[in-house]
């Protein structure tokens, strides 16, 4: 029982902000109409943004790493 506890309050609030966001994103497509394509669309931007930033911080830290 402990264990379950354990894994339950790590676990809590990354599941309770993700199925806040839903909630928001799914909320803004049903009160404005907006379409599944536009979010769709914006979803796949955002994920591009963070793979960039993924990448500059990968080879940022490959040039502090060579000139150590």
């Amino acid at each position: 029982m402990k264990q379950y506890l354990a894994v339950y309050k790590r676990y809590r609030t990354p599941v309770l902000a993700v199925l806040a966001t839903l909630m928001l994103v799914g909320s803004a497509v049903w009160s404005f109409d907006i379409p599944w394509q536009v979010i769709a669309e914006y979803f796949v931007i955002c994920m591009l943004g963070v793979a960039v930033i993924a990448v500059a911080a990968g080879i940022l830290v490959a040039i502090i790493k060579a000139l150590r």
